[in-house]
């Protein structure tokens, strides 16, 4: 059966307080809600495709006030990066307490994609960066590549895990698949939410680990 999206991609912003993240912070409810509605613009529109006015607007106050909370933009980006790491690692934590199979988990991992995609009509917010990194400054770029290389460790160990339970071909470079996989579960989503089809991501993820499983 083929899954399609709608093709209707305005952010959502009664919503937007779903895709912030569950990391303990002491920020104040307005901050809180700032980054939310930021965070839902970024993934979006992209890093350039939003603004403080934007992020006022949607949240029903000044700009100034934006400023008070967050002084610059990179400022505010990396809060959002932390927290979505943070959630996004709640994830990871969440498919190690099943105690998978290593390719189970595999296939968990690439349904933390389809989720979004299929729950908030969005992309990965990392993934969305990384496409414009020349906008980004430094500090932003560095917490972008940690993401990455916090899901690298953690499907080389996913790949290992199958090696060893024998699912996953032996031969299958632990440290080169992960880094392959993630990039293309990136591709794929942006892609499948420009075509508006659930199965597009889908499909590109089950090619991936069809290519590893014995």
């Amino acid at each position: 059966m083929s899954h399609t999206m709608s093709t209707d991609m305005t952010p959502d912003m009664t919503n937007a307080g779903s895709n912030s993240a569950k990391r303990p912070t002491n920020r104040p409810a307005k901050a809180q809600e700032i980054i939310s509605i930021a965070q839902s613009l970024i993934q979006n529109r992209g890093y350039n495709g939003f603004s403080f006015r934007d992020v006022a607007e949607a949240v029903g106050i000044k700009s100034a006030s934006i400023h008070y909370h967050f002084p610059t933009k990179s400022g505010l980006v990396k809060e959002i990066i932390a927290d979505y790491r943070a959630t996004f690692q709640q994830g990871l934590d969440e498919i190690d307490a099943r105690n998978l199979p290593g390719l189970e988990k595999l296939e968990a991992y690439a349904g933390l994609f389809e989720n979004t995609l299929r729950t908030q009509g969005c992309v990965c917010l990392a993934g969305i960066l990384a496409t414009e990194v020349g906008s980004l400054d430094e500090e932003v770029r560095v917490a972008v590549d940690g993401f990455f290389a916090e899901q690298d460790r953690w499907l080389e160990n996913a790949v290992r895990r199958g090696q060893g339970e024998g699912n996953i071909k032996p031969d299958i470079d632990a440290k080169a698949f992960p880094p392959a996989f993630v990039s293309g579960l990136e591709g794929a989503m942006i892609i499948a939410r420009n075509k508006g089809s659930l199965d597009y991501l889908a499909n590109a993820a089950a090619h991936y680990l069809n290519m590893i499983k014995i």
